[in-house]
């Protein structure tokens, strides 16, 4: 190629290159002091007009991602970028400093107190990267650069980089520049599938950590034979790390992408939430120090944002996540209660807030009874109670005037008002719908008013603004049109118990261990229902109580369950066919068959699990509490 190109990029040395391009050192005749740059020459190997012209296309997609990108101090700033003779070229500033891969060559592990400011400084770059909607796809040690002036980590190559909305496809006929990109050992499964995601990068930036604690190459890491998982757990004895910064890099490196946090700042968000959950020691002590115990959470009520007792049930999560996005989206999330159903709701709208979109919450347990007795009265409670709730003016005054009905009003109110003055989406959570139907004039109005916008936001902008989550129990139902109520479109969410893995990870955050026995114990009393097994972990973590006593006042009144069994006493005794149901399953030591509707009912409650189409309870706690307490005298 030509030592100088545009007339005033002299090529210094080769530094570089592979597949569709070359990299060179180059320096700035035009520029006072000659600074040095790198020049990246992309070269399509065919020269047919076809791609030549996708080479185009992909050359101006790179550089305007680039530009886009240069306002971050850690991230090379796009000088210029031109065509020559056919061949496509783009020069970046010249980073000085050596990559990470020099520094790991010499394969001497890191301690945890130099790795962790090393993920928190890539993570804090791809924060950045990933809120541009911009996978990089190759992050890895070579790509890395620690800056000589100022020791911070520079990420850099983005020859790699896919914008998430564009997707290259092939034509019949056509040449593919499409190729798989990304390094063996830091590039997860569905990107070498070519379906790339943002906790894409998350498992890159979690191996580069391994191979900083450990000093080996991916590639040479011990994995689950079985499940193909990575773990700290696996190299313990070579590179002991403290089990709060453990479970992030488990986390980052899962290898089904939906269980990762699904983007930089998730992870980054994990870390500091780390960091800092010692109030009262300084920052360099927190950084340093392997972390205790965090505080222990109540076992009651939605679990925080904050809070390190959060399990994460995947897919479920990234669907949701993944919906609420969507044009005039409705998820529907039920289970029965305490099965963290608010929880949900609260890390949805949560998620909204990150998106910029305007969020309100409202638990209609917070409706006063006057409200329910009257349709007209109510929609004017909701409206106002929105209107509270995004800190907007109440302008009932101005809407709910006229011939029109209490629900045209309605419409009108959130249509011309509260959807028409907002830039950006809203986000409804209701929660305890389920309040409703105990009223069943109201609800069948208001869940069919409910479908009606959504419906309408399949095809009218202002509608598609409004998204909805709606929460509600399984233990409480009332027949519905199904063609007039929200309750058969969206996205459907039902909350399954914890599995194995998930408890014994919140057994781990409780700072407890428990041998095989002892955790199958805890299993066959509680099963997996989150809240049973929270305030189990919650009773032992706080030193009230042993496992063994746990278990032998549990199924009792003397128990801490006492509150949560009554309550599903109580309701059973208003139905004498769920009583009889109820004393077949728990007096039976084998699944039985019971009729459908108390089957079925009994299952919305959370009693029982199904095992084809035989029952069983869904644990020994409710075995053995409604086999003393339904008794015959």
């Amino acid at each position: 190629m030509e030592t100088t190109l545009a007339g005033h990029y002299q090529i210094v040395r080769h530094l570089g290159g592979g597949g569709f391009g070359q990299t060179f050192l180059a320096k700035d005749s035009h520029l006072p002091g000659e600074p040095l740059c790198v020049v990246k020459q992309l070269k399509p190997k065919a020269a047919d007009n076809a791609t030549l012209e996708m080479a185009k296309r992909l050359f101006n997609r790179e550089a305007q991602t680039l530009y886009r990108l240069g306002d971050h101090d850690q991230l090379p700033r796009l000088l210029a970028h031109f065509e020559q003779d056919d061949e496509f070229y783009l020069v970046q500033e010249y980073i000085e400093g050596q990559p990470l891969d020099r520094e790991f060559a010499e394969r001497r592990p890191l301690s945890e107190a130099s790795v962790i400011p090393l993920l928190q400084d890539i993570l804090e770059v791809l924060v950045f990267v990933h809120q541009q909607h911009v996978i990089h796809r190759d992050i890895k040690p070579a790509n890395l650069i620690r800056r000589s002036q100022d020791g911070k980590i520079v990420l850099i190559d983005f020859g790699a980089v896919k914008e998430v909305s564009a997707q290259v496809r092939n034509t019949p006929g056509q040449t593919s520049l499409t190729i798989v990109i990304g390094s063996p050992g830091y590039m997860p499964s569905e990107q070498v599938a070519g379906r790339p995601q943002f906790s894409s990068d998350i498992f890159a930036v979690g191996m580069v950590c391994l191979q900083a604690l450990t000093g080996m190459n991916p590639r040479e890491l011990p994995h689950d034979s079985l499940t193909g998982e990575f773990s700290c757990a696996l190299f313990k004895d070579r590179a002991p790390v403290s089990p709060g910064f453990a479970a992030i890099l488990d986390k980052m490196v899962r290898y089904d992408y939906r269980q990762r946090y699904q983007s930089a700042i998730e992870a980054l968000q994990a870390l500091e939430r780390l960091l800092h959950q010692q109030p009262g020691q300084s920052e360099s002590t927190i950084l340093w120090q392997p972390l205790g115990l965090p505080t222990l959470d109540e076992p009651e009520g939605q679990v925080g944002l904050e809070s390190a007792f959060y399990v994460e049930r995947p897919p479920i999560e990234a669907d949701c996540y993944e919906a609420i996005i969507k044009p005039g989206a409705l998820i529907r999330v039920k289970a029965p209660r305490q099965m963290g159903k608010t929880s949900l709701m609260s890390r949805i709208l949560d998620r909204a807030n990150e998106q910029g979109y305007h969020t309100a919450s409202l638990n209609f347990q917070s409706a006063d009874a006057e409200f329910l007795t009257n349709l007209d009265q109510f929609l004017q409670w909701f409206c106002a109670s929105i209107s509270w709730e995004l800190n907007r003016e109440d302008k009932l005054e101005i809407y709910w005037k006229g011939i029109l009905g209490s629900k045209n009003k309605c419409t009108n109110y959130f249509q011309r008002y509260l959807l028409s003055e907002l830039t950006s989406p809203m986000v409804l959570g209701l929660d305890e719908v389920d309040q409703i139907f105990q009223h069943p004039d109201i609800a069948t109005d208001f869940f069919g008013l409910l479908r009606a916008w959504h419906e309408r936001g399949k095809n009218e902008a202002v509608w598609q603004k409004l998204r909805l989550v709606i929460v509600h129990s399984k233990e409480v139902y009332i027949p519905l049109n199904i063609n007039q109520s929200p309750f058969n479109v969206g996205l459907p969410i039902e909350l399954p118990e914890l599995n194995h893995a998930q408890v014994e990870d919140l057994v781990r955050r409780h700072g407890l261990s428990f041998s095989a026995h002892q955790f199958d114990r805890l299993m066959a009393m509680v099963g997996g229902h989150p809240y049973l097994v929270r305030v189990a972990l919650y009773q032992i973590a706080r030193g009230r109580m042993t496992l063994e006593q746990l278990l032998k006042v549990a199924p009792t009144e003397e128990g801490p369950y006492y509150d949560h069994l009554r309550r599903h006493l109580l309701n059973l005794h208003e139905n004498t066919e769920l009583v009889a149901a109820v004393k077949q399953v728990v007096a039976a030591e084998s699944p039985i068959e019971i009729r459908t509707a108390e089957a079925f009912k009994l299952r919305s409650m959370g009693l029982v699990k199904f095992q084809g189409n035989t029952v069983r309870p869904l644990c020994d706690l409710y075995r053995l509490y409604f086999r003393d307490r339904l008794a015959s005298p």
